[in-house]
């Protein structure tokens, strides 16, 4: 008969329980415990496996004598020794099976964790973006709530590679310690060396594969990687050029196509998804999109990264708007990266979602620098003050032009194309509702960059309570990373993604390196002939060289032609919208002046004072207010 063993109650997964404590002192060491009763379990079956041929015809005290023999044996060899030998029976306590160490404890509450929570955290969140975009589907309104960051994963504060040590400067202010930890966010989120060449080999990849099928076309590099505020893993956008397309941007339209031209648009799109996207092993989750711009978008399954072929037009002017405004505002750069994660580990990036894309996103954080009362110093002062401005800006009433940098009656002066005003006029299309935010574009002023910006109450939201508790951090200065609770979690959400397209990158770069090598390793062992032949080979390599570096001169300067025409034909839309806000200002100021003598005119003849003066004196009377008027 096996004998019975004391079970476990220490809910600590800790073997040395109170009743071992107090059996250890009160009663005699040689009687057998709960500890020993364990042992001598373990003991004898480790006894009974050993010499089970011949326990068939022992009774049980003779299996007993074995057992206190070995037991006696534990206790005067060393406990590892003999540990080693016998087996060990796996224990079960209230909360599970025993664990002899605390790793295998930590180990076994981490798996547990990662089965039962889920992986996305703003579930509810990510629920309040659909009741939004229904909500403006009907032409109805919704409140804004506080979108809380996506997280997959745990990291400290401290160990986030932008954070400030507070023992190594003690004496920095919270403030100080922000602007700090925005100029390392923004190191860190460069792309280094080898994410560089894994985004300008999937470059050529793209332009390689489409002029195969589309030799008519080019394919030309825009948006945020043409600007140069790309991230390591933003989108790489592609727009297709017939050409024979003319290189002026003032005689390429500014409007999207027309339907003819969408339906010819989307054939091409289609002979793209089906020849490269769809049918090459080499991308993922490839789609055509109906938006104002068709296009097709595919996910590179080596890098990771996302690729998007458009069929838009010609974007000089808003590169050379937003190449000056980086010009003009050192830190922009860094603030917009920052704003841009913020967005992205929220999920409001996404403008299918009803987010806010790149482009609005840039021209947001200008505009909330060009209305500021005094232009912020750092980049920390202008982050406190873009959460400030755009949090409690009222989206009902105004409307946000930068250039020139005033605001204006949105009901009024609606920014909007000829064919939309038509449409809305007839009623072929619904306004959009009040709570919308109305910000014109400096590159065009039809071009409303908030029109599908619909979570923008839930963007107001987010930005209040980010703003109030980011203010009390800097007061207090008592957080281990004050950057945190912004892009806090972009560290998790994009290591992977990032050591991904790290290792393509570092891939491509050890073989371009290799074959260097064994091109010099050929040219060293070949002797004359090879050294010859390697010689013949550069000569013509220099002359393909030579062709090419002209054809890449020649580009170049038809490059920069069309972006001095683009910022000749931006410098006279300004300077019209400047022209046309002064003559509104002026209209509005005279119409005031009006109407306050007409007010004070009424007050006269309440008062029963005559009405009747000299006719020359009524008549300079107006023309001074004229001339006030005028000043004014």
């Amino acid at each position: 008969m096996q004998l019975s063993r004391t079970r476990l109650i220490c809910r600590a997964h800790n073997r040395f329980n109170p009743s071992i404590a107090l059996w250890q002192h009160f009663v005699q060491p040689g009687s057998p415990g709960p500890r020993d009763r364990r042992q001598l379990s373990t003991a004898t079956e480790a006894a009974q496996d050993g010499a089970s041929s011949s326990s068939k015809g022992d009774n049980t005290q003779a299996r007993d004598a074995q057992a206190r023999e070995v037991v006696t044996d534990n206790a005067a060899e060393p406990p590892n020794a003999e540990a080693k030998q016998l087996p060990v029976r796996r224990m079960t306590t209230v909360k599970g099976r025993w664990l002899s160490s605390k790793v295998e404890v930590s180990i076994a509450k981490n798996k547990h964790l990662k089965r039962t929570t889920p992986t996305p955290s703003n579930v509810e969140d990510q629920d309040q973006l659909v009741i939004a975009k229904d909500a403006f589907a009907k032409s109805q309104d919704y409140e804004g709530v506080v979108v809380r960051p996506i997280v997959v994963g745990k990291v400290r504060e401290s160990a986030l590679p932008w954070c400030v040590n507070m023992e190594g400067e003690p004496t920095m202010t919270g403030m100080d310690r922000l602007q700090s930890e925005i100029e390392r966010f923004y190191k860190y989120t460069q792309p280094d060396r080898y994410e560089t060449a894994a985004r300008k080999h999937l470059i050529e990849q793209v332009q390689r594969q489409v002029k195969q099928f589309l030799p008519k076309y080019n394919t030309e590099v825009f948006g945020s990687e043409r600007t140069g505020i790309a991230m390591p893993l933003s989108d790489i956008d592609f727009r297709l050029v017939l050409k024979s397309q003319p290189l002026d941007p003032a005689q390429v339209p500014k409007f999207p196509p027309d339907t003819k031209e969408r339906k010819k648009g989307t054939r091409l799109l289609s002979k793209l998804y089906w020849r490269i996207f769809n049918k090459n092993g080499a991308y993922l989750l490839a789609a055509i999109r109906h938006a104002r711009y068709p296009l097709v978008a595919a996910q590179d399954r080596k890098s990771g990264l996302d690729v998007q072929v458009v069929l838009s037009n010609d974007t000089s002017i808003s590169r050379v708007t937003m190449q000056e405004y980086m010009e003009k505002i050192p830190y922009l750069r860094e603030l917009y990266w920052v704003v841009k994660t913020m967005f992205d580990t929220r999920g409001l990036s996404d403008v299918f979602r009803g987010g806010f894309g790149s482009y609005s996103l840039f021209m947001m954080v200008v505009a909330s620098i060009k209305h500021a009362p005094k232009p912020p110093r750092d980049s920390a002062r202008a982050l406190l003050h873009f959460l400030d401005f755009w949090g409690n800006f009222d989206t009902t009433k105004h409307g946000v032009s930068i250039e020139p940098a005033h605001l204006f009656d949105k009901a009024k002066h609606p920014v909007l194309t000829d064919t939309q005003r038509a449409r809305l006029q007839s009623g072929e299309t619904k306004p959009l509702p009040p709570y919308m935010l109305s910000l014109r574009d400096p590159a065009d002023e039809t071009n409303d960059l908030g029109r599908k910006g619909i979570a923008i109450k839930h963007v107001q939201a987010t930005f209040r309570d980010l703003h109030k508790n980011l203010l009390l951090d800097i007061k207090f200065n008592k957080r281990a990373s004050i950057l945190c609770p912004l892009v806090g979690t972009s560290y998790m959400l994009q290591l992977e993604r990032r050591r991904k397209l790290q290792n393509y990158g570092r891939e491509w770069v050890e073989r371009e390196q290799k074959d260097l090598a064994q091109l010099a390793k050929e040219v060293r062992e070949g002797g004359w002939q090879s050294v010859v032949d390697a010689v013949d080979e550069e000569v013509l390599k220099d002359s393909v060289e030579e062709d090419v570096e002209e054809n890449t001169l020649k580009m170049m300067e038809e490059e920069e032609a069309r972006l001095r025409v683009a910022k000749e034909e931006r410098d006279r839309e300004w300077k019209r919208l400047a022209e046309v806000q002064t003559r509104r200002l002026k209209e509005e100021a005279q119409n005031t002046s009006i109407l306050d003598h007409d007010d004070a005119m009424s007050s006269i003849l309440g008062m029963g004072m005559p009405a009747v003066e000299d006719p020359q004196t009524s008549k300079d009377s107006v023309d001074g207010q004229g001339d006030e008027a005028k000043k004014a």
